[in-house]
């Protein structure tokens, strides 16, 4: 294996290397504090349901916020974000330190709190991901995925550990104290990062066209959409081990604090064994496999924790949970990242960080629910065997991006000259007229239908195509092609957005044409009343 396609490759890049290191001791703290906050709930009620809703709390604001979070990332200074969302995260955890020091926990105020913490993870989470291929070259991003998911799950191996050891021997105050210290090295190296921004012309992109753009790309993406649904429906199932095994050490297994902390560390130990392993079973297994097997070993898991209440085999089972979550999670990351170009990247994040948010908070709800009117062991069961009917249902629909390479770099082409109209006048309509010979009509019209998809997917409001009924002469047809941009700067952003694979289809329309080029001409709106408020937002 050269050099390059080494899966710790990343680490030789000293920026990544310290980024990765101050992530991982974050995530550790995250992992003390989640520990601490389980350990407080089990003390203060015996309820599956209460316990699983500091999950859902914690996971909720991924579900609300990723996308918003997103679309903030792709149009600010990300380091500047992730310098707000870190501060942010440590006034959290330092208000929670001080209201148990003060003996003012209550279930309300523990849920509350995950709640808050979770907001700043959901905004910060987009923005950290995209750094990623800012940090390291195109061929190491499916090594830097899995190394951010090896810090992640070391952290999940270590961070219970000590969480159940300062709990028991300090109390949870301080693992909550602990946690809020652990934010100030991020922020330190957060603070000395000199990120390069890419100079543009172009205007800048408003949020809530931002938000939109994103939305409608996800929308006529299906390789992104294949991605939302496969690892949405795994993190929903699979969810259940993490919402439940708290209640099934605690209460059911008797553990105390140190045992538990190493309990809930096996899923993270048996993550970054599979990192190991990874690279070698990518070269041997399709993606596709790969997913397969993931999902299958991960449902074994489940099944051995619905029947087995021993804690030597609920830990290896759990160590089973961790490789599986792990390869199917960095196998979809990786997908994301390959699957959309860099201008919408963090929106694309934010897309698959919603999902797998709403997905966690709603699963950890309906598997506390489950377990509280049926038992554990049923919950268990129910989550292992939905897990094999979705492998089922989803085996046939591949990762794209990891089956065949997209060429997903900007075209670079420089669409106009300066023009003396402001960016916000609009709406354009833009109208291409083709000549197409009778022999290319049918050819030509299914051509079209991926132009159409790039045009809308890339932020076009409308598109239409129209076929003149009365011939240029005798088998020489006129189409004209029509679509409407919300102003002009949006006009000019979606020239920019063109990738070399997208102007490859938008040739082989071309090509059809007798025309060789369609002739093109650009219309801004004259005179048109604005609207209402609502109407400017949804039109």
């Amino acid at each position: 294996m050269s050099d390059s396609r080494s899966p710790f490759a990343p680490l030789r890049n000293r920026l990544f290397l310290v980024i990765w290191v101050a992530a991982m001791a974050s995530n550790v703290g995250t992992w003390v504090q989640s520990v601490g906050e389980k350990w407080v709930m089990g003390g203060l009620s015996h309820s599956p349901l209460l316990m699983s809703l500091i999950e859902t709390g914690s996971t909720l604001p991924m579900l609300i916020l990723s996308m918003p979070g997103g679309a903030i990332a792709d149009i600010v200074d990300r380091r500047r974000l992730l310098l707000g969302t870190q501060a942010w995260m440590l006034l959290v955890a330092a208000a929670m330190a001080l209201l148990s020091a003060l003996h003012l926990v209550t279930p309300t105020v523990l849920i509350t709190m995950s709640l808050l913490l979770g907001v700043g993870a959901a905004l910060n989470a987009p923005a950290w991901q995209a750094c990623l291929p800012e940090l390291v070259p195109r061929e190491q991003i499916a090594a830097g995925v899995a190394l951010n998911s090896v810090g992640f799950n070391v952290s999940r191996a270590v961070g219970p550990a000590l969480g159940g050891l300062v709990v028991g021997l300090f109390g949870p105050t301080w693992a909550f104290t602990l946690n809020a210290v652990s934010f100030v090295g991020v922020l330190v190296v957060l603070k000395g990062w000199r990120r390069t921004v890419v100079p543009t012309d172009l205007p800048a992109e408003r949020f809530s066209a931002a938000m939109k753009v994103g939305l409608r790309y996800t929308r006529h993406s299906r390789a992104l959409q294949v991605i939302l649904l496969r690892g949405g429906g795994f993190v929903f199932f699979g969810g259940a081990a993490f919402a439940l095994l708290p209640t099934l050490a605690i209460h059911r297994l008797g553990l105390g604090s140190s045992a538990f902390g190493l309990l809930l560390g096996c899923t993270g130990t048996g993550a970054v064994a599979a990192t190991f392993v990874l690279p070698s079973l990518r070269t041997r297994l399709s993606p596709n496999s790969l997913l397969a097997g993931a999902m299958t070993i991960y449902a074994a898991g489940l099944l051995v924790l619905a029947f087995v209440v021993h804690a030597l085999p609920v830990g290896m089972a759990l160590l089973i949970c961790g490789a599986g979550w792990l390869s199917v999670l960095s196998t979809c990351n990786t997908a994301v990242q390959l699957s959309v170009p860099s201008w919408v990247r963090a929106r694309a994040l934010g897309v698959y960080i919603t999902v797998w948010g709403g997905s966690m908070a709603s699963g950890a709800a309906f598997w506390g629910w489950v377990a509280e009117r049926w038992g554990l062991h049923t919950a268990f069961a129910a989550s292992a065997v939905g897990m094999l009917l979705l492998l089922a249902a989803t085996a046939r629909l591949r990762l794209q991006a990891l089956h065949v390479p997209m060429d997903l770099s900007p075209h670079r082409l420089e669409p106009h000259s300066p023009e003396a109209i402001h960016p916000d006048e609009g709406p354009i309509l833009t109208v291409l007229e083709y000549q197409v010979r009778e022999a290319q009509k049918e050819a030509f019209q299914l051509a079209m239908q991926e132009v159409r998809r790039i045009r809308i997917r890339d932020g076009a409001v409308r598109w239409s195509l129209f076929l003149d009924l009365s011939p240029v002469e005798p088998g020489l047809y006129r189409f004209t092609e029509s679509f409407l941009s919300s102003s002009w700067g949006e006009h000019l952003r979606q020239h920019h957005r063109a990738t070399v694979e997208d102007r490859g289809y938008l040739r082989q329309a071309f090509e059809l044409c007798a025309n060789s080029r369609p002739r093109i001409s650009h219309m801004v709106a004259a005179g048109q009343e604005r609207g209402s408020f609502f109407e400017r937002i949804f039109e």
